[in-house]
């Protein structure tokens, strides 16, 4: 038989949910404690409680939850020659709404990469205070700034300007 006629267009479908923060993102667990030393596998932690956001220090060991090993990337983060070596973002996995987000100016690895100590500084959070508990299943996710680009040449230099006027004579 023939073909049939084509059926109207459909309704458009809903917009879909915002996406989280972009980056490379590892499993973490978060740890309360506020020691400078290896937080343990899949673990990470900042040195200032309950003040989460004005954390200046962040400890992370180079193992996620899953077992995977962020060396590698860690190691692109501190070739960076810019100030403000990339941006970290530590976000509760069940809800991505509870976020502190950091610039990383500094990583120092510790005891050959076996864990990071981060020099940090707030950018922007979802609260203030204490937003992570101990044991909180949490998502890092990092992004690395680019190189600091070469210093441009220096510009030619202006036009001289005209000659002002002469003034008037002064008092004897």
């Amino acid at each position: 038989g023939a073909q049939g006629n084509q059926g109207p267009k459909g309704q458009k479908g809903q917009q879909g949910p915002e996406g989280n923060f972009g980056g490379a993102s590892f499993d973490y667990t978060f740890d309360s404690s506020t020691a400078a030393s290896d937080p343990g596998t899949g673990k990470v932690r900042l040195n200032v409680t309950p003040d989460q956001e004005n954390s200046p220090r962040m400890y992370i060991d180079a193992t996620d939850d899953g077992g995977n090993s962020i060396v590698s990337f860690m190691t692109t983060i501190q070739n960076s020659s810019s100030t403000i070596q990339g941006h970290v973002r530590i976000s509760e996995k069940s809800n991505t709404n509870d976020f502190i987000l950091f610039q990383i100016t500094n990583v120092a690895g510790q005891d050959t990469n076996a864990w990071y100590n981060i020099t940090i500084a707030d950018e922007a959070s979802s609260s203030t205070g204490l937003i992570f508990s101990n044991a909180d299943d949490v998502i890092l996710s990092f992004q690395v700034t680019g190189d600091q680009g070469q210093k441009g040449a220096q510009g030619a230099n202006g036009t001289q300007g005209t000659t002002g006027t002469q003034g008037g004579t002064g008092t004897q």
